[in-house]
């Protein structure tokens, strides 16, 4: 996606300032080019900044925005950019992912891990992702990972830890993730018959798969015409090829 210069336009502008744009932008001088480590680049990016936004369309989940922004050298530019109506503004971010580790008492290496199958509009397919959700007003990224790996596939856990909020796709929106982790004790009772807890409009199948081979796995589904999330692949990438890798 290309960022668009911006030319005059006639009539009131309706604007805000970002909600979200925290942190102070340092203000060395703008040099048109930059050398790092051997590399020339363009003049560096952290001199650009947001200039205001105009609200264009909202609905009650999504809300597609227009940016302003000056570029390195000075330009003025925009940007659409989407973002999320639903999440509070002292939220940690507005999303969960959870990946859970399936282990019977007394096992310290392998485990299982949860993945969920479901229509998204969006892709016009099936997808295959981590159980996900977004973060309701008073959670915490913690207990909105345990509320929804119980919604969505019926297990209970005990969080191990959590990443800080990260973007998801930052050319198209703003919004942020938190991955939990959360350990499953496949001997507790309560992980005997475990049972989800739907909304009406929830279909979703729960596939249990070993750690072990998550990669091959991923790509078996996606050779049956599946869509797997970006962040799921990576990770599984990852952990495959993190041995031969360093």
């Amino acid at each position: 996606m290309r960022a668009s210069v911006v030319t005059p336009t006639t009539g009131p502008a309706t604007s805000s300032p970002p909600s979200r744009v925290t942190h102070r932008l340092r203000t060395a001088p703008m040099n048109p080019t930059s050398t790092r480590r051997g590399v020339t680049t363009k003049a560096d990016s952290s001199q650009s900044r947001i200039t205001g936004e105009t609200e264009l369309c909202s609905t009650r989940w999504l809300k597609l925005v227009q940016l302003r922004y000056d570029d390195p050298t000075g330009t003025s530019r925009v940007w659409d950019c989407a973002r999320r109506p639903t999440t509070s503004s002292d939220a940690e971010a507005d999303a969960v992912c959870v990946f859970a580790v399936l282990k019977r008492r007394g096992e310290t290496r392998g485990g299982e891990t949860l993945l969920v199958r479901q229509f998204r509009p969006a892709t016009g397919g099936e997808t295959i992702e981590l159980p996900a959700g977004l973060i309701d007003d008073g959670e915490t990224a913690e207990t909105a990972a345990l509320r929804e790996l119980r919604e969505e596939c019926g297990y209970v856990g005990v969080v191990r830890s959590k990443t800080p909020p990260v973007v998801l796709s930052p050319g198209l929106s703003d919004e942020r993730v938190v991955m939990v982790t959360v350990d499953v004790d496949l001997d507790d009772d309560a992980n005997a018959n475990p049972t989800q807890e739907l909304e009406g409009s929830e279909f979703i199948s729960v596939i249990r798969t070993p750690v072990d081979g998550l990669l091959s796995t991923l790509d078996a589904l996606t050779e049956e015409g599946k869509q797997v999330f970006a962040g799921l692949y990576t990770m599984a990438w990852a952990l495959e090829n993190a041995k031969t890798l360093l």
